[in-house]
């Protein structure tokens, strides 16, 4: 049986653009906000076309037509060496399968990609704020509502796997700290090297759509009791095994999944191409687009903190 998620293409051919050099050695660099109600001068039909176009025959990138690339939303970012450079918000749509978010950084012409621009003499990216600026509403309905706090704290979305270690240490520590955000939300990432944790991932996907009074109690069974499997290799049979003991595991704990199926192999077969799975698939193609690769990743506001930084969460939650 083939794995839930399949691997994210588009995400990874992203990231190869974004190895892409920067502009031309020796320019300067400053920021040039646009002024508001100021009408944009993004060729957006050229953006698309080149996009496209060095897309094309590159392996593994799935079958893309005239209507592929969608843009969102523009916004010029900077001006480097007599350059506009834009923030280009938008999906790449295939003809069958995912859409996949993007958020690039494109010169006003449409031809060219900029991974970033560094100014040295002020030590930071001169792009950070254009990106910052796209990606807050990004965080507006990113995750799935676990439970709610008090009023007033700022939201956390928790991006995370539950099989790594670092995100279970994570979740411990944030369930000590509940009256400090209003809301806590939950975005799945499973990591490929965590077999099972996708088929953990979409079972709190399910619970979030049929049993959502106890979706709470299948977040924290999947962070704190859920077995993690342990296999002598990677070959399919074990795999099986693997994803079948964590559907087993939660069958066990709650009764009402038996609903997906009578034991562990039942339940993974009926998730598989499921809208869970696609919701967690959705999941991580929006942390991709957030330049997220790994786990965890916690955002308190707007504020992204990367990995378990127990200092760092202790100055935002307090």
């Amino acid at each position: 049986m083939r794995r839930i998620f399949t691997t994210l293409l588009l995400a990874l051919t992203l990231l190869a653009l974004a190895q892409a050099p920067a502009l031309a050695e020796g320019a300067t660099a400053a920021p040039a906000a646009a002024p508001a109600g100021a009408a944009t001068t993004f060729n957006v039909e050229a953006f698309r076309q080149n996009f496209l176009a060095g897309l094309t025959g590159r392996p593994n990138v799935p079958a893309l037509n005239a209507d592929s690339v969608q843009v969102d939303q523009t916004e010029r970012a900077a001006s480097f060496g007599g350059m506009d450079i834009y923030a280009v918000k938008g999906r790449l749509v295939p003809a069958s399968g995912q859409a996949q978010p993007f958020l690039l950084f494109i010169s006003a012409d449409g031809q060219y990609h900029v991974s970033d621009i560094f100014s040295l003499s002020e030590g930071k990216s001169i792009l950070k704020d254009a990106r910052a600026k796209m990606r807050a509403a990004d965080l507006k309905d990113f995750g799935q509502t676990v439970f709610k706090g008090p009023a007033g704290k700022p939201v956390l979305v928790y991006v995370s796997d539950p099989f790594c270690p670092y995100c279970r240490q994570a979740f411990a520590y944030l369930m000590d700290k509940k009256e400090s955000f209003s809301e806590f939300r939950l975005a799945h990432y499973p990591l490929p090297s965590h077999p099972g944790a996708d088929i953990a991932s979409a079972l709190m996907a399910w619970a979030a759509d049929k049993a959502p009074k106890k979706l709470a109690d299948f977040v924290r069974f999947a962070y704190t009791d859920l077995p993690v499997p342990k296999l002598q290799d990677r070959s399919p049979e074990n795999l099986k095994k693997a994803w079948a003991q964590v559907a087993g595991a939660f069958l066990a704990r709650f009764p009402e999944v038996k609903a997906l199926g009578k034991d562990g192999a039942a339940i993974v077969a009926a998730l598989n191409g499921s809208k869970y799975a696609k919701s967690v698939s959705e999941d991580m193609a929006r942390a991709a687009s957030m330049d997220i690769s790994g786990t965890p990743v916690i955002f308190v506001g707007q504020t992204r903190v990367v990995g378990f930084d127990q200092e760092r969460l202790d100055e935002l939650l307090k």
